[in-house]
């Protein structure tokens, strides 16, 4: 992360971004959690920008019109709708960027490089270092009151690095089965998304949902077990409240409620702006979705790919 800091590379991706009157940030997945992140990043600094999922993108797009952008995010440049949706934005003329691992398949004055391509289709490292430059192009463009805090991320992501015992012995004494809940509002709804989403790629043995904070309330809660997990992102802005009152919510139910975030009484991360919160947050959801795969003697890597009908399953479609 330090590393990514100390290039300019996305300063001067950002330049062919100048001047547009919207940016729509697309993605897939871990990606499209990324995009989330990126459109509160971009309107802090004073940019309107939509996340959009690349798949709709490219088969519903919205109405586009001149002076439009797009960023696109991609681990290894390779997914179908991610390069359609590319391609679309081409063909309408929008500026473009491109951010995506090394050695990726994306090529071109626009893309900006984030770390090494990982090997595991669980991508943790490609998504912090993805969403961190979202924040340097957001902050080339405008003028966030957080463009000081950027420095401060690679060692607030290094300290929750070192959580990796205590994330442990807290995974086994709680309960993972029959799903575990993830919940958070603004930025932090992207964190949950992510969270969830780790969870079931690195333990599938393991189900989990993702929710909006509001939206917990409108049904979910109701189908929550006492006993059951859920991890709720606590980070200081206009969702805390509700965050809270959705933690209170869970304890009269007898849920066990793992608070995360720099608002939190459980997995107090460093305070920055709550924009900028979601890179340093969903660190410690990856770490509960590996040390919860190595309880159930899960490969968090292999993505079922061993397992013949999983393996047949995926070889029905291209991503």
């Amino acid at each position: 992360m330090s590393r990514l800091l100390a290039d300019d590379s996305a300063t001067v991706a950002a330049e062919r971004l100048r001047g547009c009157s919207r940016i729509f940030i697309v993605g897939t997945g871990t990606s499209y959690h990324g995009a989330l992140a990126g459109q509160f990043i971009f309107r802090s600094a004073g940019i309107e920008a939509w996340a959009v999922r690349a798949f709709e993108f490219a088969n519903y797009p919205p109405a586009l019109r001149e002076r439009d952008g797009l960023i696109l995010l991609s681990h290894r440049g390779s997914k179908h709708f991610s390069r359609r949706s590319l391609d679309l934005a081409e063909q309408r003329g929008m500026a473009w960027v491109a951010v995506t691992g090394e050695g990726s398949a994306l090529e071109g004055e626009g893309v900006v490089r984030t770390v090494e391509q990982e090997k595991s289709p669980v991508h943790t490292a490609s998504h912090t270092g993805a969403m961190l430059r979202l924040a340097q192009i957001a902050a080339a463009l405008g003028k966030p009151p957080w463009r000081g805090q950027l420095a401060g991320l690679p060692e607030a992501v290094a300290a929750v690095l070192e959580w990796g015992g205590r994330v442990a012995a807290d995974v086994r004494r709680v309960e993972l089965k029959p799903v575990v809940h993830f919940v958070g509002g603004g930025p932090a709804r992207a964190t949950a998304y992510e969270g969830a989403l780790k969870m079931r790629e690195a333990s599938h043995l393991v189900s989990a949902e993702g929710h909006d904070v509001e939206g917990i309330l409108h049904g979910p809660l109701v189908s929550i077990q006492p006993g059951q997990t859920v991890v709720a992102i606590a980070e200081p802005g206009p969702a805390l409240e509700r965050t809270r009152e959705v933690i209170r919510a869970l304890g009269e139910i007898g849920a066990t409620v793992i608070e995360v975030g720099s608002a939190s009484d459980g997995y107090k991360t460093t305070r920055f702006d709550e924009v900028l919160a979601p890179i340093v947050n969903v660190v410690p959801l990856q770490l509960l979705a590996y040390e919860a795969s190595r309880l159930m003697g899960v490969d968090a890597d292999s993505f079922r790919r061993d397992e013949p009908p999983y393996a047949a399953a995926q070889a029905g479609f291209t991503l």
